[in-house]
């Protein structure tokens, strides 16, 4: 016998459908009962695996592994290898080719359940390095105990094996970031802890800011001198009674004021410096910059408009960083609206700004979950309902909060600092996660490029999973620190600069200098890390790693495919806060689903830049209004799948007559979506050759030339 050959497209495995359904018909005991459509739904899925071996000249069938797909995790529903043809590890052989499809996807585990009682199959499960996660009660008449078992994959990931240390300043490990940065207080901001100055709640911001991480506070000893000098005879000031406890540095000797005072003076007061005409209080607040910059500080924090009017200036001569105390205030308008998602057993899963009334709930989930009350405090913000430094959103279902996240305002845009914490044993739990990871990756700016440091509770496997099929990464040694650089943005030639710099601002990630040609999704990109080290990662993982980028490099084609404005505003509005109605399900999912004819499957390849054309009807466009990836597509014939099939579509089962009337789909997997901020209208896709009447009726491909000039206006 020749060595077995495992055969995965849909067309070689077609003509040994028989043989699988047989197989899985022989020992129902161990592989339960899939009725013979199931099947065939599986193999134009690409979800089985065929092993054959050559006999006599001939490839015969010598067993099958049917799986399920829901990224980021794999579920293999049957394995079975021929009796006479067992003892050869040739179920090994079905496995590692399962294995190393899907590592090449990303994916990052396996899971199967076997039943307690098959002694042999848990030994065989065991050997090939699943291991047994849970035990659940199972199903039907017979209610055995099943063992979930799992298998992490070896997967790619932008920061693993890097063997980052301590010592290493360029390491992302989030313990290994140093000290916040250090920042001195302007006497204007101390003052306004008055509770009755106008300015109170930013200053209490500020303080806020500090406790939760995001920088340290200090002051320099001209401060002091003000506030003596200011002071009233004979009375305590309780002003500088609390500046006292506040870190200190001196005012620099004459030799260094001599050298940096005429320069501040020059770039703050350039009038008054000129004609010779300093006042006391702007000789003090020179004295403040220059103490910050002899320091070595990173900056002042200031309420003076003169001051921060030149900002600019002292960054560029001096690295000073100049803040207003405002900056210190999060974006909490941009969550005002709740937004709803569709969660099992007919629930709504709410996210919204947490309420006062909410602190205790967080405070116990937290606790729940072995959060110490230090951290709770903290990090997690957990107390923090009058503050408005940090973005504080639960997840509720019937005003039982199932989930948390917390995130402070950031000095450095390009870098978030994220909390996040989900009831893991309730049916709504994935949707809480997904919901609540969701908001906070929408709370980037579109065009941006930022930093994620997201981090869990331990325990917490449902969370991190969905985390993962957002393009997270684990933390090495700390399953439950997670990183996310998202790139909120195309890479295509005009902007690859731009977006190469911002991208190594953000993360020490370096792409090559220059795009290079686009030759096939699978082609390797040479990348240097934080660490130094180069590594070479195929777009297809790149892009999923940084998601939801596309390097739409010059020689990749497309897809341009036609929806109407009513379910394009179902499948790819980014914009759900603004609705007051329950969000669709494919918002939700990071892969989405396109459904079409049955004719249009031909259209679609892995890796194609698929294009969203808004037709005209019912108002529409008429025009491309955004671009994603395809993953894959597959036929799906109507009642012939499960549900799960559908849960990146808008539509229901009962609802897929409503594309088309064939009973059979194509079903196409697609993600990494964002609207065009210029949308591209039909008169200029007639110019390029794809905007006739009839070609926008159904799915066309794209020429690389097409493709680049639809995004070149597209990202005008």
């Amino acid at each position: 016998m020749n060595r077995p050959r495992v055969l995965t497209a849909a067309k070689e495995i077609a003509g040994y459908l028989h043989d699988v359904v047989a197989a899985g018909d022989s020992d129902r005991n161990a592989l339960g009962f899939f009725p013979a459509s199931v099947y065939a739904d599986y193999g134009r899925k690409e979800q089985l695996l065929v092993l054959v071996a050559e006999s006599d000249g001939v490839d015969r069938y010598a067993g099958h592994l049917l799986f399920d797909l829901n990224y980021p995790k794999a579920h293999v529903r049957q394995i079975h290898v021929c009796k006479h043809m067992r003892g050869a590890r040739l179920g090994a052989v079905l496995l590692d080719a399962l294995k190393k499809q899907l590592t090449g996807l990303g994916f990052i585990s396996i899971h199967a359940r076997v039943a307690e009682d098959l002694i042999e199959a848990n030994r065989f499960w065991h050997a090939a390095g699943f291991y047994a996660q849970r035990v659940v009660h199972g199903s039907g008449r017979r209610q055995r105990m099943i063992v979930v078992r799992a298998h992490e994959l070896d997967s790619p990931q932008l920061f693993a094996g890097s063997g980052i240390t301590a010592a290493d300043p360029l390491g992302l490990d989030i313990d290994t970031q140093g000290p916040p940065p250090l920042y001195l207080l302007d006497l204007n901001v101390l003052f306004d802890l008055g509770p009755r100055r106008e300015r109170h709640p930013l200053a209490l911001d500020v303080f806020r800011a500090e406790r939760l991480q995001m920088c340290s506070l200090a002051i320099s000893a001209e401060v002091e001198l003000e506030l003596r000098r200011t002071a009233l005879d004979a009375k305590t000031d309780p002003m500088l009674a609390f500046a006292g406890t506040l870190a200190r540095f001196p005012v620099p000797g004459d030799d260094v004021l001599e050298r940096l005072l005429p320069d501040l003076a020059e770039l703050v007061f350039p009038e008054r410096a000129r004609s010779g005409n300093l006042r006391i209080n702007d000789l003090s607040d020179l004295k403040h910059l220059a103490t910050a910059i002899n320091a070595g500080l990173r900056g002042l924090i200031t309420n003076d408009v003169t001051i921060l009017s030149s900002a600019p200036a002292l960054s560029r001569k001096f690295g000073l960083d100049v803040l207003s105390p405002a900056i210190f205030q999060a974006p909490l308008a941009d969550h005002e609206w709740p937004v709803m998602h569709a969660a099992p057993g007919d629930r709504l899963v709410t996210v919204e700004l947490a309420r006062p009334e909410d602190t205790s709930d967080v405070q116990s989930l937290l606790t729940t979950l072995g959060v110490p009350v230090a951290e709770r405090v903290r990090q997690w913000a957990a107390t923090d309902d009058r503050s408005a430094a940090c973005v504080r959103l639960v997840a509720r279902a019937r005003d039982v909060v199932l989930g948390y996240v917390a995130w402070p305002a950031s000095v450095d845009r390009s870098s978030i600092r994220a909390h996040i914490a989900v009831r893991e044993d309730v049916p709504g739990a994935p949707v809480a996660a997904h919901a609540l990871l969701r908001r906070l990756l929408d709370s980037v700016p579109m065009g941006s490029v930022a930093h994620i440091h997201l981090s869990c509770p331990k325990q917490q496997a449902v969370l991190r999973e969905v985390a993962v099929s957002y393009g997270c990464s684990v933390s090495p040694g700390s399953p439950w620190e997670l990183r996310k650089v998202l790139v909120k943005r195309h890479l295509f030639a005009g902007s690859w600069p731009v977006a190469r710099q911002a991208l190594l601002a953000a993360s020490e990630v370096r792409l090559p200098a220059t795009p290079p040609k686009f030759r096939s999704i699978d082609q390797q990109i040479p990348v240097v890390r934080p660490d130094g080290e180069q590594v070479h990662l195929s777009i297809f993982q790149l892009e999923s790693l940084l998601s939801p980028t596309l390097l739409c490099l010059d020689g990749r084609e497309g897809v341009m495919v036609p929806i109407q404005r009513r379910f394009e505003e179902l499948l790819i509005a980014q914009s759900p806060q603004e609705s007051f109605l329950p969000q669709s399900k494919a918002q939700l999912s990071p892969q989405r689903l396109y459904v079409s004819g049955p004719k249009t499957l031909k259209s679609f390849e892995r890796g194609d830049l698929m294009f969203i054309y808004e037709s005209m009807k019912d108002g529409g466009s008429g025009s491309i209004v955004a671009v994603g990836r395809v993953l894959r597509a597959f036929h799906r014939g109507t009642r012939e799948g499960n549900d799960a099939d559908l849960a990146g579509s808008i539509f229901t089962e009962d609802q897929l007559s409503e594309v088309g009337r064939s009973t059979t789909k194509t079903i196409t997997v697609f993600d990494n979506v964002l609207r065009l901020p210029k949308p591209v209208p039909m008169r200029e896709l007639k110019t390029l050759g794809c905007g006739a009447p009839q070609q926008l009726l159904t799915a066309q491909r794209l020429s690389s030339e097409q493709v680049q000039a639809i995004l070149e206006r597209g990202f005008q």
